[in-house]
């Protein structure tokens, strides 16, 4: 347990510091909470203060957020593999599925880091107050979205490794999950298949337990489908780890595109 806590920290201090270098992530987590935010301002700056902080505040830092995890998720294993260096890092006996954790932990920092910015640039520009009723749950809903999101990005590193499409993939699941989970806009704008579809994905639920925090209207038991869909986004990413190590040890085949 000790050298998997050692190897996590080591892993995410190391992607933390070099991450931030390219310049694509520093537009992910930097520039762009700044445009979503004016933009989601200016749609919201006539609804009510609860939809305003729901979409305006928190929807243009989750949106960016989501980004830095689905970019870094599908980019790092790209990138190392491009760069022949996946199957040094697969070899290591540290452990890759702890290394590659680390990876999206490093990256999700810098995502809870644009959630503030966005705050910030919000507030500064139009000036409305920040509404919560339940201020502890908005405080544990933040947490556990976190924690959820950084398993879905296990589950997709996991995922890109095996497949030789991870950019497409990356491209396509940016956009259809800020429409699907309700970052943007309310999903019961949706018709009710896409709002089934949607509570397949943990940000959804997320989003209805803040919600609840902010509005009070609802009910807190969002909390049970979020952590439930985060639990199976681990088992699910176990299971492709294992299935990454049978197919290498087989078919030795991790570099090749």
């Amino acid at each position: 347990m000790l050298s998997i806590l050692i190897t996590l920290s080591a892993s995410s201090v190391q992607q933390f510091k070099t991450s931030i270098n390219r310049a694509m992530f520093r537009f992910c987590v930097i520039v762009s909470p700044i445009i979503w935010g004016l933009l989601l301002g200016m749609i919201y700056k006539e609804a009510s203060l609860q939809d305003f902080t729901l979409f305006a505040l928190l929807g243009s830092g989750l949106s960016t957020f989501w980004a830095s995890i689905c970019f870094s998720s599908a980019s790092d294993i790209h990138r190392e593999r491009w760069y022949g260096t996946l199957e040094n890092i697969y070899a290591a006996p540290a452990g890759f599925r702890w290394i590659v954790l680390g990876k999206i932990i490093g990256n999700s920092l810098w995502g809870m880091m644009s959630i503030g910015i966005s705050f910030f640039v919000v507030w500064l520009v139009y000036r409305r107050p920040l509404i919560i009723e339940h201020p502890l749950w908005f405080t544990i809903g933040l947490l556990i979205m976190t924690l959820s999101l950084i398993a879905i990005g296990y589950f997709m590193a996991g995922l890109f490794t095996l497949s030789r499409n991870a950019r497409l993939m990356m491209n396509f699941m940016e956009f259809p999950v800020y429409i699907l989970c309700g970052i943007l806009f309310p999903i019961t704008l949706l018709p009710k298949v896409l709002q089934y579809v949607g509570h397949l994905l943990s940000p959804t639920w997320a989003i209805k337990l803040l919600r609840y925090s902010i509005t009070g209207e609802g009910t807190y038991n969002h909390i049970y489908g979020l952590i439930l869909l985060t639990v199976i986004y681990i088992i699910l990413a176990d299971i492709f780890f294992n299935a990454i190590d049978r197919k290498c040890r087989i078919d030795a085949t991790l570099e090749v595109y």
